[in-house]
């Protein structure tokens, strides 16, 4: 995946606070803020014909999609057989292979905190503290570390397993902690923007991790971030 310079994770983000919003019932090197605000001013806007992701049960048309309200503002594009998953503040996602144990997803989040070290939970101050935290969580085996660049910014990535036998949560955004269950995969890129630290990250099962790449890198090479 060249403009992210790593070879992606998978593993499905599942909400473990209070009912799920439904993500369908199966998310160290950063760039200081001033420089992350004037990459992203610098970015140009998409152009006309930018569809708003909204829920629904049909399979969303081919086409550029933004989730009006998230900051910072986002659109990828999507190709046939993606689904709306969960769209809630602060965390939106889209899917395939819904309601199956392979489900993938693509899903884009404001993080708030990460669960480090003896499971105890820290503030996401910047892109590249949140990654070193996540590193030490005791529920997650670390597959691979990275620097990532995507849409002009410079950020982590973190390739991480959940290899034990419970549930491991791993981050918190504005409408609870998301985790990753056993057996799953999750690629996680971390940024430094204006309004505060984004996660975009790819989930799915480890059995059909490399098919889960393979849908979701497209997406990630057609995010924009800022408009």
């Amino acid at each position: 995946m060249k403009p992210l310079r790593v070879a992606p994770i998978v593993a499905i983000l599942v909400f473990a606070c209070g009912s799920p919003p439904s993500p369908t019932t199966a998310p160290s090197v950063s760039v200081p803020a001033s420089t992350a605000t004037s990459t992203i001013e610098a970015i140009e806007s998409p152009s006309d014909g930018v569809k708003e992701l909204l829920g629904g049960s049909e399979p969303l048309a081919p086409g550029r999609y933004t989730r009006s309200g998230f900051q910072p503002p986002i659109t990828f594009v999507l190709d046939e057989g993606w689904f709306a998953g969960t769209l809630a503040s602060g965390f939106f996602d889209v899917q395939q292979d819904r309601n199956t144990p392979d489900v993938i997803a693509v899903q884009f989040g404001r993080v708030e905190g990460v669960v480090g070290a003896d499971g105890a939970t820290v503030d996401a101050t910047s892109a590249a503290a949140a990654a070193q935290s996540i590193a030490e969580n005791p529920g997650l085996e670390v597959l691979g570390e990275s620097e990532s660049r995507m849409s002009g910014l410079t950020g982590a990535n973190l390739e991480v397993e959940n290899s034990g036998e419970a549930h491991s949560g791993i981050l918190d955004v504005p409408v609870g902690r998301l985790g990753i269950d056993p057996g799953r995969r999750l690629w996680i890129s971390l940024f430094d923007t204006p309004d505060g630290v984004l996660a975009i990250m790819v989930g799915g099962s480890v059995a059909q991790w490399d098919r889960a790449l393979g849908l979701a890198e497209p997406v990630l090479e057609s995010v924009v971030i800022g408009r």
